[in-house]
This record gives structure tokens, C-alpha cells and sequence, in this order.
């Protein structure tokens, strides 16, 4: 077994630089690039999979037009040629640098916050009108109780400002159950 550190430094730079110019060389030889589903630039030789959209390509191999041949010098047939031979499509564009980039740490910290925020919202809307809803509906019963012991027959006392106690009589009665019947109206919808 040897000691690692008996070897000599320019020897592992020069391991380095090696493994370093692979890689670079594996690179350059690429001719396509695009951006992946998840926002990676992808390097290969070859075309990109079909699920990958045209506006995601970043470099495409150029593609040479071919030349008619030298000895022909009918010009029906290098219009001909110029026809059959496919016109280079240009490149497609790049996307903005703003939507190209993955988001960072701070907006996707943002973007969370955000949508917490929006959630907390929502779940307060939906207690303050679940909460108004019961409310709605106790008023409700409360109502419909009291209508019924007005109409009931029943003798009915009310406490004057004063603090004294005093009977209802038929007109005060019949303006009561009115006003209890517009709250049923309005509450109980």
C-alpha cells in the first residue's frame, strides 16, 4: 500500500487537470442544449425528447444547406435544388433571465409566506361566516319562540324605563308580533 502522502504535488495537479479537461471536452463536443422540467440546462449530442418544448432549446446544431451540384449549370435545376433543400429554422429565443433562473431561497420563502398568509385569510372568512351563520340561526329560533308565545295568548309583562312592570294589552301585542315577524323575515332566510 502506498502512503498518499508520498506523492509528489504536480502529479495530482496534473490528475486534476485532466479530469478537469474531460469534462470540459465532454461539453464542448455537445450540440444541443436545453432546459429541462425542472429548469436544468441539459448538455448532449443529441436531440432533445419530444416532451420538451421548442422555447426551452437553447442551441441547436446549425444546419448546412446543401449546394447544388458544381457541373450543372441549368438554372431550372438549381431552383429545384434550392426547393428541395430545407431552409435552416432559426433559433429559437431564450427565455427571459428572470424566468430562466430557478427561484431562490428568499422567493421561495416569500412565495410561502404568501400563500400561508392567503390560507390564514381564508380560514378566518370561513369561521367569521360560519360563526355569523349561527348567530343567524340562534336569532332565529330565539324569534320564532317569542312569536309564538305572543300568539299564544298568553300574558305578556314588559318593564317600562321607569324600572315598573306593565301587561301588555292587545294593540302593544299585535305591534310586538309584527316586529318579531319582521326579524324571522330578515334572520331566518
Amino acid at each position: 500500500m502506498r502512503n498518499l502522502k508520498a506523492w509528489p504535488a504536480p502529479r495530482v495537479r496534473r490528475l486534476g487537470m485532466l479530469i478537469l479537461f474531460c469534462g470540459v471536452s465532454s461539453i464542448a463536443s455537445a450540440q444541443w442544449a436545453w432546459r429541462d422540467d425542472h429548469g436544468r440546462t441539459v448538455y448532449s449530442d443529441e436531440p432533445p425528447p419530444p416532451t420538451i418544448r421548442p422555447t426551452d432549446v437553447l442551441h441547436q446544431p446549425e444546419i448546412a444547406p446543401s449546394s447544388p451540384a458544381p457541373d450543372s449549370n441549368d438554372a431550372d435545376a438549381q431552383s429545384q435544388a434550392k426547393a428541395a433543400s430545407p431552409a435552416p429554422s432559426p433559433a429559437p429565443r431564450a427565455a427571459p433571465p428572470e424566468a430562466s433562473h430557478p427561484p431562490t431561497t428568499a422567493e421561495r420563502e416569500l412565495e410561502f409566506r404568501k400563500r400561508m398568509k392567503e390560507r390564514s385569510d381564508a380560514e378566518k372568512k370561513l369561521a367569521d361566516s360560519q360563526a355569523e351563520a349561527s348567530r343567524k340561526s340562534e336569532d332565529c329560533e330565539r324569534a320564532q319562540g317569542y312569536l309564538k308565545s305572543i300568539e299564544s295568548g298568553v300574558r305578556l309583562v314588559h318593564t317600562n324605563p321607569d324600572g315598573t312592570r306593565a301587561l301588555l294589552d292587545e294593540a302593544q301585542r299585535e305591534a310586538e308580533a309584527q316586529r318579531t315577524r319582521d326579524i324571522i323575515a330578515s334572520r331566518c332566510n
